[in-house]
């Protein structure tokens, strides 16, 4: 019996639900004020937040470098079962990232006539100069806030605190829809109280988050007093192709925005950030799909598991195509319901250009979607030169020349149907890249991971199994011991082996089975060289029985007699709980 892609799939679905919340939360702000200011405070406040998204592209750049790169090193570190780097790797991206936020602040604050030069709110705009300037100003004062919120939510994940996740966001909608309403209708506010309220709001958010570091079973700790940057490298290395995407992305914003400007005046741009504002949501989904994918694949790069990576893009390429879809024919259908959300009733005008932008931009959507789940996955692998040329090629390479082409002869209408034709050429473009290293034209999925041959253990060097009862326990050491020994290892360790692995797996069902809920024990025996490790993942209520041979009568040499003898006949015994999944590795 083998449930490892059950189990595989329920993971990837609880950790894409708390990466949707995640970015949901992240974005959440822009999209409210957005939806409320071009209902409420007319054209030219829409039209400021539009040309503020280069504002705020440019000041998540650094956040973004290092969730990325936290992420991966987390993960990966994760997957060897070495909790205190992992530690020391989350409070050096997040100390630091602060710093630089504060930085960010004072430096809005500094040079604010500049900053709306460069974005393009330039005098001859007059009152839309003066709100985007309003904006930006009241929007940085949340900016450290809004990097620890993005830094700390897949910690959250990590940490297995998935309802935390749920209540920051419920405080940050929560806030930020009634301050806004607040600053409308009672203070008569402008758009300046409006991103005041943006920012108060991430405040609260972030406040939510850093009490989890109060909870005594927190695996994850702050660890300031021995912060060094030790791993700051690393962590930039393994973010710097989110430079390369974030600094092109604004550029790409930069000249679409320009040229909207060009191509509809003040209508263009109103319907153009009416468009851009409301499928910054529907974006999550592709980038929520292309972090599942990132998380749990580096933990299974860790492990060196090609068999389950392989389970792990058909689950989400299945979960893209699925979610991707629905929502494109949902935006379709309402678009003339969003438009309204986002124009007063005199702007026909508006209106009409933002429901032909809505459906034909949101076509974006699946291709983008499968692009990204394939970008991070080579991302958590280490393929930062492949990735960078892919992110260049997204953001810059293909859309402006599509845009140059189309603009002329179908104006707005062709900029709106360059977004799906760029993200299609790089499909083509990912095709071409795959057949060319495989040396043929190829459709498997396996050849598109582009691992080498050598990345894991061959097949006849690993025994997989999965139980799910007692009784499927009971014929385990006989199953390990006589795989073992077929692999050349003597009798004395193939014996341990077998007792090792029935042991655990029998002290996880009978302690983690009692709740009446159906659960899995994921087994893998992996013989390298000499050596044989055992790898047991459950998804039982955490248990470490490391811990708990100290903690409990640490003195009775028969207390948890089980759990001694294998500790003690291991050479490596490492526990972790990552993404609510219990994790022990053995090494004999």
């Amino acid at each position: 019996m083998n449930n490892r892609p059950y189990l595989l799939e329920r993971l990837f679905k609880d950790t894409l639900v708390i990466f949707l919340l995640s970015l949901f939360i992240s974005i959440l702000g822009y999209v409210i004020d957005g939806i409320i200011v071009g209902s409420f405070l007319g054209r030219d406040s829409i039209a400021a937040i539009g040309l503020v998204l280069p504002y705020q592209k440019f000041v998540g750049i650094f956040p973004s470098i290092m969730v990325l790169g936290m992420q991966i090193l987390c993960s990966k570190s994760l997957g060897k079962g070495d909790l205190q780097e992992a530690n020391e790797i989350f409070s050096q991206a997040l100390i630091v990232t602060l710093s630089v936020s504060f930085l960010m602040t004072f430096g809005t604050l500094l040079f604010t006539e500049q900053i709306a030069d460069l974005l393009g709110a330039t005098e001859d705009l007059g009152e839309i100069r003066l709100r985007t300037t309003q904006y930006f100003l009241g929007y940085s004062f949340g900016l450290p806030a809004v990097a620890a919120v993005t830094l700390l939510t897949p910690i959250m994940q990590l940490d297995s605190d998935r309802r935390r996740a749920v209540y920051s966001a419920t405080v940050l909608s929560g806030c930020n829809i009634v301050g806004d309403l607040f600053v409308v209708f009672v203070l008569n506010g402008t758009i300046w109280e409006v991103a005041l309220v943006t920012s108060i709001s991430y405040w609260l958010t972030a406040g939510v988050l850093f009490m989890h570091f109060r909870k005594p079973e927190a695996s994850f700790k702050l660890l300031p007093k021995n912060f060094s940057i030790k791993h700051l490298p690393q962590i930039f290395l393994n973010g710097s192709t989110e430079i390369l995407r974030r600094v092109s992305s604004l550029l790409r914003v930069s000249f679409l925005t320009r040229t909207v400007v060009a191509l509809g005046g003040g209508v263009g741009i109103a319907a153009y950030s009416a468009v851009i504002n409301f499928l910054e949501m529907a974006e999550i989904f592709p980038k929520a799909l292309g972090s599942s994918t990132q998380m749990i694949g580096g933990i299974l790069i860790g492990e060196q598991d090609r068999h389950s990576i392989l389970h792990l893009m058909k689950i989400s390429l299945k979960y893209a195509l699925i979610l991707t879809f629905a929502i494109v024919a949902g935006v379709y259908l309402a678009a003339p319901l969003i438009a309204k959300l986002y124009t007063v009733e005199s702007d026909t005008e508006t209106y009409q250009m933002t429901i032909e932008g809505l459906r034909t931009f949101v076509l974006f959507l699946p291709p983008c979607t499968i692009g990204m789940i394939i970008q991070r996955f080579y991302q958590a692998y280490g393929r930062y030169k492949l990735v960078s040329n892919m992110t260049i090629a997204d953001n810059i390479a293909f859309i402006v020349p599509i845009v140059l082409i189309l603009t002329p002869y179908l104006g707005m209408d062709g900029l709106w149907l360059a977004f799906p034709l760029s993200y299609v050429a790089s499909l083509i473009m990912i095709f071409c890249i795959v057949c060319y290293h495989c040396g043929r034209i190829t459709f498997k999925l396996d050849d598109y991971l582009l691992l080498p041959k050598d990345f894991d253990v061959p097949a006849d060097k690993q025994l997989n199994i999965t139980v799910t009862s007692m009784a499927e326990v009971m014929n385990l050491s006989i199953r390990a011991q006589a795989f073992c020994e077929s692999q050349g290892i003597e009798e004395r360790r193939s014996k341990l082996s077998g007792l090792c692995i029935e042991e655990m797996a029998g002290n996880i069902v009978d302690y983690g089975f009692d709740d009446g809920k159906k659960h899995f024990v994921d087994i893998r025996i992996i013989i390298k060289g000499e050596q044989v490790i055992l790898r047991l993942r459950d998804d039982c209520r955490p248990f470490n029985p490391k811990k708990w041979a100290e903690l409990y009568n640490p003195d009775d040499p028969f207390s948890h007699i089980g759990i001694r003898l294998v500790r003690k006949m291991a050479t490596e015994f490492d526990y972790v709980n990552v993404l609510k999944l219990n994790n022990l590795l053995i090494k004999l």
